[in-house]
Order: C-alpha cells, then structure tokens, then sequence
C-alpha cells in the first residue's frame, strides 16, 4: 500500500491522539506489554519528557517513535545494570515506543523515524542510545548499528534483548542515513 506521509514532531490534538491510539493498537492489543484501554489510548509514562517523531498522513498517525535522556530509563529497570554501566548521564538517550501500522511494515518507515529522531538528539549533544529490542526486530537494531549487551529477558511472553548504540556510528552510515534521510516540517 502507497502512502503520503510527512514525518514531523506532533502538534495538533488529533496527532497526538492518533499517536496515543497507535500506542496502544500495538504496546496493548498486539504486543501486550500494557492492559487495554476502553478509549483505545495508551499514554506513555514518559509523555511528559518523551521527544516524538510521528508520520503523519494527514489524518491519522502511521508510525511513532519517541525518545527521553532523563533518569529513570524503562530498559534499566528491565535489564538493571547490564544497560546502567553503558550510561553517561546527560549524554544517553533511551529510544522507545518505535511502532508502526501494520500495512507500513516492511517499508523504510521505521528507518525514517528513528534517523529524524536520531539526528535531533546528537543535535541535542546525545552521544549514546539505550533500548529494549524486542526479539522479532533484533535483526532490523542491528542493522542501523545497536548492539546487544546481555542477556534477554521475557515479559508477558515476549523476549527483549538489552541494547546500545552509539549516535555518531549509527548516523556517518551513509547507507542509512542519506537513504532515508527526511526533512521535518
């Protein structure tokens, strides 16, 4: 499927509520790492110092992401000091919340976000990313450069792998990054 999207930092009511709803369509109902919600929202419990990247059709919110790079980190609290010792603090940010659509996987979308996002925060003097890598998308991590750094832990039935990446890596790959670079509006 063709879509015409824009990948942007949410603004509006309806951008971030579209989020919300995609947030919960994936962490709630498909993954299950959060109970359903009757509204079909799920707020993340960073929102209030979470950064976003959203796509944005003009209507409804194809794929998120979202980073912080403030204490405390989820991943520390998933996988304790296997990720605390890779942490400097004011310069590792956590990446979280990388969702899409289903009829936009497969797509370079979520390279999209995470370079838009990713180019933000060494803007910002971020030199490290932590994240909690869910097993099925391990290979993808890989690729744009993270790297496990212990060993998995099962939550709700899926498996997460500690990981780390370094921001100046991950962005001089030029077959990333100027592939699938894109402009914020």
């Amino acid at each position: 499927m063709n879509h015409a999207y824009i990948i942007k930092t949410p603004e509006s009511d309806a951008e971030i509520h579209s989020m919300w709803r995609l947030n919960h369509a994936v962490f709630a109902e498909e993954y299950p790492q959060h109970p359903a919600e009757p509204d079909g929202f799920l707020i993340d419990k960073f929102h209030d110092k979470n950064i976003y990247r959203i796509a944005w059709d003009g209507k409804n919110v194809l794929g998120m992401i979202s980073a912080h790079w403030r204490p405390p980190f989820s991943a520390v609290a998933k996988f304790g000091n296997t990720v605390e010792r890779h942490i400097i603090d004011g310069k590792t940010a956590e990446i979280r919340l990388l969702a899409l659509r289903k009829d936009v996987r497969g797509t370079s979308l979520a390279v999209q976000l995470a370079v838009s996002l990713m180019t933000e925060l060494q803007s910002l003097g971020m030199e490290r990313l932590v994240i909690s890598g869910i097993s099925v998308q391990v290979r993808f991590y890989r690729h744009v450069g993270f790297e496990i750094v212990g060993e998995p832990v099962s939550e709700n039935g899926i498996v997460f792998y500690p990981m780390i990446g370094r921001l100046d890596k991950i962005l001089s790959r030029k077959d990333i990054c100027e592939r699938y670079a894109c402009c914020l509006k």
